[in-house]
């Protein structure tokens, strides 16, 4: 009788290691940090479904991805500051970088409806499953995060001390 409760206890830990050597954990405090390689995810869009790793293959440009919602002034605010930015446009033009806007956790409807206000430079995301985002990537929105066509994190920037649905 020993041996078999010695072997179902064995086999709770062996199924608990597999699932974890073969299911992505996220971890906000300490994924995506600079320097480190950036955690993948998908995202849809007016072209389908696509992911950071393939974009940044596609476009072998840095992409600067910018996590907002529709219904955020700062958000909105901020989408008007970039758009006016010679610089950043220039870069754009010049196929050195490349913008993916992603609005995480919200209705496609609302997605849809503001579409439309985002540059016509820029990709337009949407996402359907935001759990790698969410847990990862975002404390609030807007937040922005510089990503090399190496899938390095060259730069984050968030104010994630804001009380908000993310943390």
């Amino acid at each position: 009788m020993r041996n078999i409760s010695l072997r179902i206890i064995a086999y709770f830990f062996c199924c608990l290691a597999f699932n974890s050597l073969f299911s992505q954990s996220f971890d906000k405090e300490n994924d995506n940090q600079i320097g480190d390689t950036a955690v993948n995810f998908s995202f849809l869009n007016e072209n389908g479904k696509s992911d950071l790793y393939k974009l940044l293959e596609e476009r072998n440009t840095n992409v600067l991805v910018v996590f907002y919602s529709p219904e955020c002034e700062d958000c909105q605010a901020l989408k008007k500051k970039m758009a006016k930015s010679k610089k950043l446009n220039s870069l754009i033009e010049q196929k050195q970088l490349t913008i993916l806007a992603v609005a995480p956790e919200v209705e496609l409807s609302l997605w849809q409806e503001y579409k439309d206000q985002i540059p016509k430079n820029w990709i337009n995301s949407y996402c359907e499953d935001c759990e790698p985002i969410t847990k990862s990537y975002i404390w609030t929105v807007p937040t922005l995060f510089l990503i090399s066509k190496e899938k390095i994190i060259l730069n984050r920037d968030f104010k994630h001390r804001e009380r908000n649905k993310y943390n």
